[in-house]
């Protein structure tokens, strides 16, 4: 049985006023291992803004948040590639 993998195609971080991207997903990953990132990733990028509406410096909280949101989605993106790829391969 071959396990499904992260296809690496999904980038993430915009690097400068080109909207370059910075970083990928690796290729290789097994998926559940993605997803156990993602459900991690997405946990802390929802417990920040709690954290920040309890907190007179909540403006600090933002950033964090928003990087981790950005990295659970290209997760996110490359699972699912890798599964429309493996659902229209023959």
């Amino acid at each position: 049985m071959n396990t499904a993998i992260t296809i690496g195609r999904a980038e993430f971080s915009c690097a400068n006023d080109t909207h370059q991207k910075l970083f990928r997903v690796n290729a290789g990953v097994p998926l559940e291992d993605a997803l156990e990132a993602i459900s991690l990733f997405q946990h802390y990028a929802n417990q920040l803004p709690l954290d920040a509406a309890m907190s007179d410096e909540g403006e600090r909280f933002s950033w964090p948040a928003f990087y981790l949101g950005e990295m659970a989605k290209a997760l996110i993106d490359d699972v699912n590639d890798a599964l429309c790829t493996a659902s229209t391969a023959p």
